[in-house]
């Protein structure tokens, strides 16, 4: 069977950089579904002539069809996102008017529609980002098509997975043995965690003046690459923010950094035992897409600090990647709750998961840190950290009080425990590589991704897992 695969929303240039040479080195037949302006198609054939391009968009110069809301609602189904949380977790959509969303929506659907029909691929390959994503899943769900899109683990950063829906934890299933390697892997990767050695590579907001200059630097270099590129970028006002839009954000987050309540943030954790949650980034996936009805972390803390009991605090950190992201007034209002302090988003964030009773999330790479800790942990989102010891999916709201009375009465969780847990984690990744593009893949990177297809069109070529795509029980942890 040669596998044909059916990719929605990758950029021209990282598909020459990934696909290609893995269809190189596997076969597979890839077809590209492009988003954004679709005449950028003609420069896209120009630049890869070797590569098959289909649009699944518009050009400018067409009229954006009227929303359909029958057919919408017709692809909504469980596991799906709804349209609504698309349009919500959409960081351009959000911003559109009702007509435009719904109807760039219409558009979206109609064309995957279209494509799927006349491509027939064996799996769709997406990300999780974006309305195109989500609405690809739908309508590849609703012919039966299996989906699929990359999952990179944190800790470890060199390993690759496929989520065959839009939480994280909907991983297909292509497990691997979980032999003494991976005990020795796991048993390694907890050590350099408990001794604060792992690095987590992430961004991090400006914290001086010249980082500050050089952060508007490189928005201007952006504007002008914008500029250059619109063409092959394919600019449109469905999957990019205007300019105005874009300066008018970075205006609100320079203001809020200056007004930013430092004098009023803990440096170290507070004597007390407190519970802990770190912020998510925002925008971003692990919210937007994972995790759609937490998306206002505001509202989620002022909701949470009602089911703390009153002889706890509750410690909330910014993230240090966007600390920018809310008002001083918004930060205020939050420390009125009782008991509730913010973490400086400089902090060492560390030290607060060591000394916390318990670490809340909805998703996030503190969750897993704070498990191979052996600490409770409390989780919103559907994540592959829920199958840690001491580690708990949040009940409904009338519940969370007795259920994080109980978390803060619970022993630690022993080290066998853990290393049993960590290893069937990696367990259901294979070897792959760091979801750090500005590095180029190397052969050994390159090679490792091509096995994890070859897995993957192994694993669908089994009539019964095709058959079953939609239905997979939910993981357990062996």
């Amino acid at each position: 069977m040669k596998l044909k695969v059916f990719s929605v929303g990758w950029e021209p240039s990282f598909i020459d950089e990934l696909l290609t040479p893995i269809a190189r080195l596997t076969g597979i037949e890839f077809t590209h579904g492009l988003v954004g302006d679709a005449s950028r198609l003609s420069w896209a054939g120009r630049q890869y002539p070797q590569l098959k391009f289909v649009a699944l968009s518009k050009t400018r110069e067409e009229p954006l069809p009227s929303p359909d809301y029958e057919l919408l609602a017709s692809l909504e189904s469980v596991g799906v996102p709804t349209v609504r949380n698309m349009i919500r977790g959409d960081r351009v959509l959000r911003y559109r008017s009702e007509t435009e969303a719904f109807g760039y929506a219409t558009l979206l659907a109609l064309k995957l529609q279209e494509k799927l029909e006349e491509l027939q691929p064996d799996v769709v390959l997406a990300s999780h980002d974006s309305m195109h994503s989500a609405m690809s899943l739908a309508v590849a769900k609703s012919k039966g098509i299996p989906w699929v899109a990359l999952a990179f683990p944190v800790i470890p950063d060199n390993l690759t997975g496929f989520c065959l829906s839009l939480t994280p934890d909907s991983l297909v299933p292509l497990v691997r043995p979980v032999d003494e390697q991976i005990r020795l892997d796991a048993r390694k990767i907890i050590r350099s965690v408990g001794g604060k050695e792992l690095k987590v590579v992430a961004y991090r907001a400006p914290a001086s003046l010249s980082q500050w200059l050089r952060q508007y630097l490189l928005h201007a270099k952006n504007l002008l690459r914008r500029r250059q590129s619109m063409e092959a970028m394919g600019i449109d006002r469905f999957t990019y923010p205007s300019v105005a839009e874009r300066m008018r954000d970075v205006a609100r987050r320079t203001f809020n950094r200056v007004r930013l309540p430092v004098g009023r943030m803990l440096q170290s954790p507070p004597d007390a035992r407190y519970v802990y949650f770190p912020f998510h980034m925002a925008p971003e996936s692990m919210l937007d897409t994972w995790a759609p009805f937490y998306q206002n972390q505001l509202e989620f803390v002022t909701q949470l600090s009602g089911a703390i009991p009153a002889d706890t605090d509750f410690v909330i950190k910014l993230h240090f990647s966007d600390p920018d992201n809310y008002s001083r007034r918004q930060l205020m209002q939050l420390m009125k709750l009782p008991r509730l302090h913010i973490a400086h988003p400089s902090a060492a964030g560390n030290l607060f998961v060591d000394e916390a009773a318990l670490v809340v999330g909805i998703q996030g790479t503190t969750c897993l840190e704070a498990a191979l800790r052996g600490k409770p942990v409390l989780i919103f989102g559907d994540s592959p950290y829920l199958h840690f010891p001491r580690t708990e999916r949040a009940k409904r709201p009338d519940e969370l009080h007795g259920q994080i009375v109980n978390m803060l009465d619970r022993a630690p969780a022993t080290d066998e425990e853990i290393e049993h847990a960590y290893a069937n984690y990696l367990a259901r990744y294979m070897p792959g590589r760091i979801n750090d593009w500005s590095n180029p893949l190397d052969q050994r990177e390159l090679r490792s991704m091509a096995d994890c297809f070859i897995a993957l069109g192994s694993y669908i070529e089994d009539r019964n897992n095709r058959s079953n795509w939609y239905l997979r029980p939910p993981f357990l942890l062996g």
